[in-house]
């Protein structure tokens, strides 16, 4: 049976509302209205709880999937024949340098694991070989290419070795093979470019006749003679004609004129020049015909 549509109460039937029951009914709507409002907020935070665990599980898996991709992976450069070192490319920066030797150098390394080839090793290698080596660069390219770009030390210098008997004999003339680089290694070329600009230094004294790749004048003395050089046609406006290293004695002579001037690196090169500077004030030039000796403290022998 359908119910009547409700109606308002008459109004002379309505009783009468009280300021209590305002308040009551007041505080009934705003328990009401709170209840909704907790009940929403419980929601949105299970809501939150729920998605949070979503997230943690996903990074779970995620850390999961990286790990178990990662061990596969390192089981594979680990284990796998496909990663051996089957092809060495050699890239050049200076011209003298002999890739052929390089490639004989490293053959070795064929067939090593790629993934544990260390460059130490690799520039170990080539250093015992190669001992004018100034900068060596390893590259890997997977999964079987060794990559190697080596710069040789500059050269500062051709040499033409003498016997000690012969130096004052009349050089002769011809192509140069023999220089020396900047770190003092004596090597042998015939690759090396623009040569003609650098000085020529005499090798005497040497004992036992030098070997290519060894160590034949230290680093310091190369600088020593250089500043020499570089002193004179400073201060006192002299040009050098020749230079001569005597290798077991560790001194050289600069010719200058007609002349040579003997040092050492015994003393300070400063010390050196201002014996000669006294020299020149209390003796006259022309007079020295052979050398002046300039390596003893307290005097200066000339002939």
């Amino acid at each position: 049976m359908p119910r009547k549509k409700t109606s308002r109460i008459p109004k002379k039937f309505a009783r009468k509302v009280t300021p209590d029951t305002k308040r009551f009914v007041k505080r009934k709507m705003d328990r009401k209205q709170k209840r909704k409002k907790d009940q929403w907020k419980r929601k949105v935070r299970k809501m939150q709880m729920y998605l949070e665990n979503i997230r943690s599980s996903a990074a779970k898996w995620t850390a999961v999937t990286i790990l178990l991709t990662g061990t596969v992976v390192f089981c594979f450069l680990l284990f796998s024949p496909i990663i051996q070192l089957r092809e060495i490319k050699v890239t050049r920066l200076s011209p003298r340098l002999d890739i052929e030797e390089v490639q004989n150098t490293l053959s070795s390394l064929f067939g090593r694991h790629l993934f544990f080839l260390s460059s130490f090793e690799v520039t170990s290698l080539l250093e015992q070989s190669i001992t004018d080596i100034e900068t060596v660069s390893i590259g890997k390219e997977y999964s079987s290419v060794l990559h190697v770009r080596i710069a040789l030390q500059p050269l500062v210098a051709r040499l033409r070795i003498i016997e000690p008997d012969d130096i004052d004999m009349p050089l002769g003339t011809g192509s140069t093979i023999d220089y020396v680089t900047e770190e003092g290694v004596y090597v042998t070329t015939t690759a090396a470019k623009d040569t003609q600009v650098l000085p020529e230094i005499l090798i005497v004294d040497w004992g036992v006749r030098p070997v290519p790749g060894s160590l034949l004048i230290i680093p310091a003395f190369i600088e020593r003679m250089n500043a020499a050089e570089i002193a004179f046609l400073r201060q006192f406006g002299q040009e050098v004609e020749r230079r001569t290293v005597f290798v077991r004695a560790q001194e050289f002579h600069l010719r200058i004129g007609d002349r040579d001037l003997w040092f050492d690196l015994k003393s300070p090169l400063e010390d050196q020049l201002e014996r000669y500077r006294t020299f020149l004030r209390e003796v006259d030039i022309a007079e020295t015909k052979d050398y002046v000796d300039l390596r003893v403290t307290d005097r200066v022998i000339y002939q």
